[in-house]
C-alpha cells in the first residue's frame, strides 16, 4: 500500500479538483489567512482561533490529513461518475483513512467482482492488499476498540484478547495467506497473516511452515515482570489520534496527574486529575481547557517560576503548509485552572512543529524554549525558533542572533550539558539529513546566547531518517550520552517482519552515541541492543525495575494501517547494552505509539507508564494505555528539587547519588532533571532506582548556573525535597495509592463513531 502513496495523492487531485500535473512542483503554498480574534482575552481568542482554523484552513480537499472531508467529496463524485479502477482504489484508500472501513470493503469487493477481469495484474494486487488491510482494520475496530480488554492489540495476543467478532479477520487471514503464498518476498503480508492468526486463536499451528513466524521470535531476551494495562478501569482509555502525553503533579497535591492531546484541531485536550484514592477524574472542563484542541506533542515546565507547572502544546507537525498553526502556552493559574497566554507571552508564531524543549540556556534562572520547526523540500521555510525568557513571563525570539535558526525538518529536540561545562546544549534529529549537536558557547551570564554546530567533530551524524532522541547517562559515568532513533517509514513494515524472520534488513537502525568525555561520541551501532527495526515515534525513558540503570520505551509505527510494529521496551543491562523485554513485560502494543510519560502514579516507589496510542489518520484513533508497574524488591529514592537562584523546576540540574551496598561497596547513579525524551513528557521529580542499596551515602547536585551542593544521610524508599541554598533536606510524606480498578464490564467500549 505504501507504494501507491504518490499515486493516491495525484489521483485525488484529479477526482476532486480536476487538476493535472501529478509530480510537478507545487506553485503556490497553502496559506493560513485566518485572522486572530480581537477584542477578547488570550484564552478565549485562542479557542475561537483554533475553531476557525479547523473550518477555514485545515478542512481543505488537498490537505491529505483531512481524510473525512476528502472521503466524502470523493464518494459524492464517484456516485455521479463511473470510476476507473485507479480512481476506485483512491476513493477506497481515502475511506479507510477516514475510518469508513465498511465503505472501503464494499468498494473494493465490488470492484474486484465487477472489474476483476479488466484490472491489470499490478492493479489487482494493490486492490487485494488494500482489501486485506481493510478487513484486518475492521476486525480491530470490532474487537480491539468496541470490545476492548486490557490485553487488546498487545503482542503476542493473549487468550483473553482473542477476537469474538471474527468474520472480517477470517477474511483477512485467508487473503493474506494467498498474498504471502504468491510472493514469498512479501514479508509484510507474512507478518500480518501471523497477527491475524493470533487474533483468531490459530497461531502457530494453523500456519504453513513457510509462512509461520516462530514463537521464539517474539520471546524477550530476558525474563521480566508483566505490566498490566489498566487504562480501562482507571478511565484513562481516552480514544484519540496521534498525540502527546504528560505525567505530572499539576496541583501540588502529591499525586501525578495525566494530560493527553490529539493532533486534529477538533480533538479536545484532556486533563485527568489523580484523586489520590486509586482513581482518576477527568477535569478538562473544570480546568478551563474546553476548546483547547490539537497538538501532536506536549511538554511542560514552570516557565514563570510560580511553583506550578505549565503546559506547552506543539501543533502542525507533518502537515507541511497546512501546519501553519500556533503553539499554545497554557499558564497554570494555581487554582486548578489553566489559561492560554501564547499571544501575550510572545510565543505566537505560525510554523509547523511537534517538538520543543524547555531549558535555561543563559543560566539566568528562567526557562527558555527552543522550538524545532519543520522545513521540507516542498514547503516554505520554517526555521527553528529560540525564545529567551525576559524574566517576567514573556519571551523574545532570538534564534537568528544565537545561530540556531536552522531550516531543517526537526522531528525531535532535546537539551543537555554533554560536555559538563555548565551550559545547556541542544541536539536535533533532522529527518532526511545528518543530525545536529549545537554547543552552547555563551560562556558567561549576561551575554547573548550563542550556539556552535559541533556535530561533525563530535561524531554525531546518522541515522538520516531520524525521529525521537534523548540525552541520558546510560552507563552512569557522569557524561550525558545521546540516542537517536530511526524512522525509516518506507521499509519499516518489511524490516519488522524481516527481523523476526532473521532476514536482512533494508533500512537504517537507531544509534546509541556513547559520550567519550572529550567532546566526542562513539557510535555503538551493532553492540547497543537497540538495532531493532521499529519506526520509532514516541519515546521516553525511566527505570522500570529500580536497578539504577535507565531503560528505554519506544512508541512505534507509521500512519499506514499495515504498520503494526510492536512498541519496544529495552532494559538497560548494567550500562553495557540493552535487552529487549517487550513481550515479557507486556509492552508490545501494535497500535501507533506516540507521547509517552514515565511517573510513579501511585507513590509506591516504582515507575508506571502512560502512552498515547492513536494513529495519524482520522480513522486510526485508539485508546491510550496505562501500564502499572507490578513492583520489585529494589530500593529507591525520589528527589524533588526546587530551584531558587536556578529555575524553579531545577531543569538541567545534574545529580550524582552515591549508594552504599550491603557488602560495603558503593555505586554512583547519575540523573538529570528533565521530562525525558523528545516525544512525551514525564514527571520532573527524580524517581531513581537504587538497586540493592542499603543506604544513600551522599547526593551531589550541580544546580543550573553553577552552584554545587552535597547532602548526606538521606533515607531510601522515600520522597525527599531539596531546596537550592538550604543546607538541609526534608522528607516528604506521600501516601501510597491502592488502585480502585473497576471491572471491565462497567466500561464503555463503543466504536467511537467508526464504522
Amino acid at each position: 500500500m505504501n507504494g501507491m502513496k504518490n499515486v493516491i495523492i495525484c489521483l485525488f487531485a484529479l477526482v476532486v479538483a480536476g487538476s493535472t500535473g501529478c509530480g510537478k512542483k507545487q506553485k503556490e503554498f497553502a496559506q493560513n489567512t485566518v485572522a486572530w480574534p480581537e477584542g477578547m482575552d488570550d484564552h478565549q481568542a485562542m479557542i475561537k482561533y483554533l475553531a476557525a482554523l479547523q473550518e477555514e484552513y485545515f478542512q481543505q480537499p488537498d490537505n491529505r490529513y483531512a481524510s473525512t472531508l476528502r472521503a466524502e467529496r470523493m464518494l459524492e463524485r464517484l456516485q455521479k461518475e463511473k470510476g476507473e479502477p485507479a480512481v476506485v482504489y483512491d476513493v477506497a484508500f481515502e475511506c479507510l483513512s477516514a475510518g469508513k472501513t465498511t465503505e472501503t470493503i464494499h468498494l473494493l469487493e465490488e470492484a474486484l467482482k465487477q472489474q476483476g477481469s479488466d484490472l491489470q495484474q499490478e492493479q489487482r494486487l494493490q486492490f487485494r492488499k488494500l482489501l486485506a488491510i481493510a478487513y484486518l482494520r475492521y476486525g480491530e475496530q470490532q474487537n480491539c476498540i468496541s470490545n476492548h480488554v486490557a490485553q487488546s492489540c498487545i503482542l503476542p495476543i493473549a487468550p483473553e484478547a482473542m477476537y469474538t467478532e471474527r468474520e472480517a479477520t477470517i477474511k483477512a487471514y485467508d487473503l493474506y495467506t494467498e498474498l504471502a503464498q504468491e510472493d514469498k518476498a512479501d514479508l509484510t503480508s507474512v507478518f500480518l497473516l501471523n497477527v491475524a492468526a493470533m487474533n483468531l486463536g490459530r497461531y502457530p499451528d494453523s500456519l504453513p511452515d513457510a509462512l509461520r513466524i516462530p514463537p521464539s521470535a517474539f520471546e524477550s531476551e530476558v525474563d521480566f515482570p508483566y505490566f498490566e494495562n489498566a487504562a480501562i478501569p482507571l478511565h484513562l482509555d481516552v480514544i484519540s489520534a496521534s498525540g502527546g502525553a504528560i505525567t505530572e503533579d499539576f496541583d501540588n497535591d502529591g499525586f501525578i496527574d495525566i494530560v493527553t492531546s490529539s493532533w486534529f484541531l477538533d480533538d479536545q485536550l484532556h486533563y485527568f486529575h489523580n484523586n489520590g484514592d486509586g482513581t482518576f477524574t477527568e477535569q478538562t472542563e473544570a480546568a478551563n481547557l474546553n476548546g483547547i484542541t490539537g497538538g501532536l506533542n506536549l511538554i511542560h515546565a514552570d516557565y514563570n517560576n510560580d511553583g506550578f507547572r505549565d503546559i506547552f502544546i506543539l501543533r502542525g507537525g507533518w502537515w507541511n503548509d497546512y501546519g501553519k498553526l500556533p503553539n499554545s502556552l497554557l499558564r497554570n493559574n494555581g487554582d486548578g485552572t489553566f489559561s492560554d497566554v501564547t499571544k501575550s507571552s510572545g510565543l505566537f508564531s505560525l510554523y509547523p512543529t511537534q517538538t520543543a524543549v524547555f531549558a535555561d540556556f543563559n543560566n539566568d534562572g528562567w526557562l527558555d524554549i527552543f522550538v524545532g520547526n519543520e522545513t521540507r523540500r516542498n514547503t516554505e521555510k520554517y526555521p527553528c525558533e529560540l525564545f529567551i525568557s525576559n524574566a517576567d513571563g514573556t519571551f523574545s525570539e532570538q534564534a537568528q542572533k544565537a545561530g540556531v535558526n536552522l531550516p531543517v525538518f526537526a522531528k525531535g529536540v532535546v537539551a543537555g550539558d554533554y560536555d559538563n561545562d555548565g551550559w545547556m546544549d541542544i541536539a536535533i534529529s533532522s529527518q532526511g539529513q545528518d543530525n545536529f549537536l549545537l554547543k552552547n558557547v555563551t560562556g558567561e551570564k549576561g551575554k547573548p546566547v550563542q550556539f556552535k554546530d559541533v556535530s561533525k567533530q563530535a561524531g554525531i551524524v546518522g541515522p538520516v531518517k531520524s525521529f525521537p532522541l534523548t540525552f541520558l547517562d546510560y552507563n552512569n559515568d557522569g557524561w550525558e550520552d545521546l540516542i537517536i532513533f530511526t524512522y525509516d517509514a518506507g521499509v519499516s513494515d518489511y524490516d519488522n517482519a524481516a527481523y523476526l524472520l532473521q532476514q536482512p534488513l533494508k533500512g537504517e537502525v537507531s544509534v546509541l552515541y556513547k559520550n567519550n568525555g572529550d567532546g566526542t561520541f562513539s557510535n555503538l551501532s551493532g553492540t547497543s541492543g537497540i538495532e531493532v527495526p521499529m519506526a520509532a515515534m514516541g519515546f521516553n525513558y525511566g527505570d522500570v525495575n529500580n536497578d539504577g540503570w535507565i531503560d528505554l520505551y519506544v512508541g512505534t509505527g507509521t500512519p499506514e494501517y499495515t504498520s503494526l510494529v510492536p512498541n519496544k521496551m529495552f532494559l538497560n543491562n548494567n550500562g553495557s547494552d540493552f535487552k529487549d523485554i517487550t513481550t515479557a513485560g507486556g509492552f508490545g502494543h501494535l497500535q501507533k505509539g506516540h507521547g509517552i510519560g514515565f511517573a510513579d502514579l501511585d507513590n509506591d516507589g516504582d515507575q508506571d507508564i502512560y502512552e498515547d496510542m492513536g494513529g495519524g489518520y482520522q480513522g486510526a484513533a485508539f485508546q491510550g494505555a496505562c501500564y502499572l508497574n507490578p513492583g520489585n524488591d529494589n530500593a529507591w529514592i525520589t528527589l524533588m528539587l526546587v530551584g531558587t537562584t536556578a529555575n524553579k523546576d531545577a531543569i538541567g540540574a545534574r545529580v550524582k547519588i552515591v549508594a552504599s551496598l550491603p557488602d560495603g561497596t558503593e555505586r554512583s547513579i547519575y540523573q538529570t532533571v528533565r521530562t525525558g525524551g523528545s516525544f512525551g513528557s514525564g514527571s520532573m521529580q527524580l524517581e531513581t532506582g537504587l538497586g540493592k542499596a542499603a543506604s544513600v551515602k551522599e547526593v551531589t547536585i550541580q544546580w543550573p548556573g553553577g552552584a554545587t551542593a552535597v547532602y548526606t544521610g538521606l533515607p531510601v524508599n522515600t520522597y525527599v525535597k531539596i531546596e537550592e541554598g538550604k543546607a538541609e533536606w526534608s522528607k516528604v510524606d506521600h501516601s501510597t495509592i491502592e488502585w480502585q480498578l473497576a471491572p471491565a464490564a462497567e466500561m464503555d467500549h463503543s466504536m467511537h463513531n467508526m464504522h
